[in-house]
């Protein structure tokens, strides 16, 4: 199992066009194979921020999603130009 954490912020002004983008990228890669948890929050700090929390049965099927159609559909909508920051992490779970 891989989990991911991925911390986006968006640019000043481009809050809701990257929204409507992180949320419809969300509901198609609920459906991928694979795909255990993709869940999509706002930090109440700053709402600029989000932040995507997934959980893949495998890095094969996580790499899969991120070379998949749904992740280029995404980036097609040219949401590399809503980002201030984006940073990923993936995880490996050593304690419960």
């Amino acid at each position: 199992v891989l989990s991911i954490i991925a911390i986006t912020t968006a640019k000043p002004g481009k809050e809701a066009a990257l929204r409507a983008a992180q949320e419809e990228l969300v509901a198609e890669t609920l459906r991928e194979d694979g795909c255990l948890r993709y869940e999509l929050h706002q930090s109440l700090d700053d709402d600029r921020v989000r932040i995507f929390v997934e959980t893949w049965a495998s890095e094969t099927q996580w790499r899969a999603h991120m070379d998949g159609a749904a992740m280029q559909r995404f980036q097609a909508r040219g949401v590399g130009e809503y980002f201030a920051d984006f940073a990923l992490h993936r995880l490996n779970q050593i304690a419960d």
